[in-house]
């Protein structure tokens, strides 16, 4: 079941293309594409994610799926891709990543992506998704999340996926140096997560079982959860240093504003309201179809 759906985030999208349209200079301007780039490859590996995880667990009972959850804790900020949750406590944290020309993952555990004929350093995705974790489970623990049983908290289990796109290229190192199982393709999330079930040993499974709660848990769980979203509003004009520069369409704006209800007399060109064009308008049969001013309009006296 779906409890949050996935946020596009348009508006951050439509603000930052509105910034570009402002004259900036040219370092600015630099920033604000690079931002723009960096927020539409990113939601674009978000939205491919979460079709694939609405497709798989949007509508099974016994999972609950929660996309775009932000969390703060102790001044900590986690900011999830998506969070499923099944009925045997198994929480799993998933960051999605556009890699579209690939990704290296080095002994060490750094991450190189590929452009413009060159590696370039990036965060790791699965440091990051650790520190996820780590201010999920204080939420967890802060908000009362789980349920109760014999008067005793039930305690989940957190795991833990980098989804990378369906057309990223992953040049892994051997896993003896550093283990990259948990970076896996968008598409074979659900295989990999039925492939945890199927490589469960018997006392695992026995104690997986154990843990079972109802689906109407489940979702109070889930709903709890997603109660602790915290939305953020960023400022861009603020964060890029914009605030005294004017975008050329207020201008525009107020100009619109100011000539957009002002009408003319056909006749004697003399300005009427928009209240006394549409009156003619609407009298189609005796003013045909044009706009007049009272004076005017009397000479239609008597007219069919």
């Amino acid at each position: 079941m779906i409890i949050t759906k996935r946020d596009s985030k348009p508006a951050d999208i439509d603000e930052l293309t509105a910034l570009l349209s402002s004259p900036l200079p040219a370092n600015k301007k630099f920033l604000i594409e690079r931002e723009l780039r960096f927020m539409k490859s990113g939601n674009q590996g978000e939205t491919d994610a979460a079709y694939f995880i609405d497709f798989h667990f949007g509508a099974l009972k016994n999972w609950a799926v929660i996309h775009d959850l932000r969390l703060e804790h102790q001044g900590r900020v986690a900011q999830i891709d998506h969070v499923l949750i099944n009925r045997f406590l198994e929480v799993y944290a998933l960051e999605s990543k556009n890699f579209s020309y690939g990704v290296k993952i080095t002994d060490t555990g750094e991450f190189l992506v590929y452009y413009n004929n060159k590696y370039f350093s990036i965060e790791s995705p699965v440091e990051q998704n650790k520190r996820h974790l780590i201010v999920l489970e204080d939420i967890f623990k802060k908000y009362d999340i789980m349920p109760k049983r014999l008067g005793i908290t039930m305690i989940p289990t957190f795991r833990s996926y980098i989804l990378v796109s369906t057309k990223s290229r992953v040049m892994r190192p051997p896993k003896e140096h550093f283990d990259t199982s948990m970076v896996i393709k968008m598409d074979t999330l659900r295989t990999h997560i039925d492939k945890e079930f199927d490589n469960m040993g018997a006392l695992s499974a026995l104690a997986t079982a154990s843990k079972m709660v109802s689906r109407e848990t489940l979702t109070e769980m889930a709903k709890r959860l997603s109660s602790v979203h915290r939305p953020v509003q960023i400022n861009y004009r603020k964060r890029f240093g914009l605030e005294d520069i004017k975008p050329p369409q207020e201008d525009t704006q107020q100009q619109t504003a100011q000539t957009a209800k002002q009408f003319y007399c056909f006749k004697c060109k003399k300005t009427i309201t928009e209240k006394v064009a549409k009156f003619c308008w609407d009298n189609k049969q005796r003013f045909h179809g044009k706009a007049y001013c009272f004076d005017c309009q009397k000479a239609f006296s008597g007219r069919t």
